[in-house]
C-alpha cells in the first residue's frame, strides 16, 4: 500500500495540470500534420541530352503549378538534380536524393545508361521510381520501378515489322548511338526486320556525344533506308550532316521519334523533312487532354510544347497524382504506392494512360509520323496509327 501511495501525488498532479500546459495539447489530426511529399527528379540538365531533360522538367513543373503544388491534401516539394547524362554523377545524385533529401519517390533518370547505373541502388533502397522515358527491359528489374515510356526492344521490333510489311523495305542500314538505349532499340529493330524477311546490310554505332558524324556516314553501302536513334544534340548534328552529305534523298531516315523530336526540329530544319518515325505522342493531337495541356503550356512558357518530352513530364505528375488519390495521400509503404500507380487509368495529353497489369510499362497507341513542312516550319503528318499496343 505504501508503494502505491508513493506514486499517487504524481498521478494526481498530472490530473490537475491545466490541459494547455501539456506538450501534446491542441495537436492536429495526423493527416493535417503530414510532411510535404518530396519528389526527387534526376534528369540531364547539362550535356548532350539537356534539351530533352529540360523539356521533361517543364512539363512536371506545369502540372504541379496547376495543382498549386499540392496533391491529395499534401504539399509537394520538387528536389531537382542534374545527372549530366553521366552514370557516376547520376548515382551520386541518386544517393543524395535518397539519403539526404529522403524523397518519397524518384522521377528519372532519362538516359538508359544512367538508369542502369542507379537502378540497383534505388531498387534495393525500396524507393518508388518512375523512369521518365522508354527503357530496355533490363532497366526495370525491381518491383518498385515503373517506366513511363515504351519497351525499347519491343518498339524497335514493332517498327522493324512495319518497315518491311507496310513500307516495303527489303534491305536496311542501322546507324544509332553507341550506348545502352541506342543498342537495345536497334536490337529490337534488327530482330523485327529479320523476322519478317528483311536484311540489315550494315550497322554503325557512333559514340554518345559524337561531334562529327561524317566519318561514320561516308562509304555506307546501298540500302532502301536507314534506321537510327540519337538523343538531343547528337540527333541535331546527325540529321544535319546527313543532308550536307546528300543522304536525305538517297537514304531515307526511319527512326524512333527522339531522333526527329519536335523539340529538335527547329534546329534540324529542312534536313529532317521526309523522315519517318514511330511515337506515342504528337503536339497537335486533337483530343481534350492534349488541347488543355498545349494551351496551359503555351500560357506558362510563351510557346507551344515541342516534342513528347514536356507532355511526358506532365503525364508523370498526373500518374503520381492519380495514385495518391487512391492511397489518400500516403506515400508509404512503398508497395502500396506502387500498387496504386499500377492501377491508374486517366486521360493524359497522349490519350488514355494506364499500365499493363503485369509488366512495368504502359499500354499505348503508337503513331507513324512523317516530318513535313507545316505553316512554314517542320512538323508532323500522321500516316498510320497502331492501337492499344501492349508491352511484351
Amino acid at each position: 500500500m505504501r508503494r502505491r501511495l508513493r506514486y499517487l501525488p504524481i498521478v494526481l498532479g498530472l490530473v490537475l495540470i491545466p490541459a494547455g500546459w501539456l506538450p501534446w495539447a491542441g495537436a492536429q489530426p495526423a493527416a493535417a500534420q503530414q510532411a510535404p511529399i518530396k519528389i526527387g527528379v534526376l534528369l540531364p540538365l547539362t550535356g548532350a541530352a539537356a534539351v530533352v531533360g529540360k523539356g521533361e522538367l517543364n512539363g512536371m513543373k506545369l502540372r504541379l503549378k496547376e495543382l498549386n503544388n499540392e496533391i491529395a491534401g499534401r504539399k509537394v516539394d520538387l528536389v531537382v538534380e542534374d545527372s549530366e547524362g553521366k552514370p557516376d554523377v547520376g548515382l551520386t545524385k541518386a544517393k543524395k536524393l535518397v539519403e539526404r533529401d529522403r524523397v518519397d519517390v524518384i522521377f528519372g533518370p532519362l538516359l538508359s545508361h544512367v538508369v542502369a547505373a542507379v537502378q540497383d541502388y534505388i531498387g534495393q533502397k525500396g524507393v518508388p521510381q518512375i523512369v521518365v522515358v522508354s527503357q530496355p527491359p533490363e532497366n526495370a528489374k525491381y518491383p518498385t520501378t515503373l517506366v513511363a515510356g515504351w519497351h525499347a526492344v519491343q518498339i524497335g521490333r514493332l517498327f522493324g515489322h512495319y518497315a518491311y510489311r507496310k513500307l516495303g523495305h527489303k534491305k536496311l542500314l542501322i546507324v544509332s548511338s553507341n550506348y545502352v538505349y541506342g543498342r537495345r532499340v536497334s536490337d529490337g529493330f534488327r530482330e523485327g526486320f529479320n523476322e519478317v524477311g528483311g536484311t540489315i546490310v550494315k550497322e554503325v554505332y557512333p559514340p554518345l556525344g559524337n561531334p562529327d558524324f561524317a566519318p561514320f556516314l561516308a562509304g555506307l553501302p546501298q540500302a532502301d533506308a536507314v534506321f537510327s536513334f540519337f538523343p538531343g544534340g547528337d540527333a541535331i548534328r546527325y540529321v544535319k550532316q546527313r543532308k550536307e552529305m546528300g543522304l536525305t534523298e538517297t537514304l531515307p531516315l526511319l527512326g524512333i521519334i527522339s531522333t526527329v523530336d519536335g523539340i529538335l526540329l527547329p534546329a534540324q530544319g529542312d534536313a529532317a523533312l521526309g523522315s519517318l518515325a514511330i511515337t506515342h505522342y504528337v503536339e497537335d493531337l486533337d483530343i481534350p487532354g492534349n488541347r488543355r495541356f498545349v494551351a496551359a503550356y503555351a500560357k506558362e512558357y510563351g510557346e507551344n510544347p515541342l516534342g513528347y518530352y514536356p507532355a511526358k513530364g506532365y503525364t508523370i505528375v498526373q500518374t503520381l497524382e492519380e495514385a495518391l488519390k487512391r492511397t489518400g495521400g500516403r506515400t508509404s509503404p512503398a508497395g502500396r504506392l506502387i500498387t496504386a500507380l499500377r492501377q491508374v487509368d486517366f486521360e493524359s495529353p497522349q490519350g488514355r494512360y494506364r499500365f499493363d497489369p503485369v509488366k512495368p510499362y504502359p499500354i499505348m497507341d503508337f503513331y507513324i509520323v512523317k516530318v513535313v513542312m507545316k505553316a512554314g516550319k517542320p512538323g508532323y503528318e500522321v500516316v498510320d496509327i497502331l492501337r492499344e499496343v501492349k508491352p511484351e
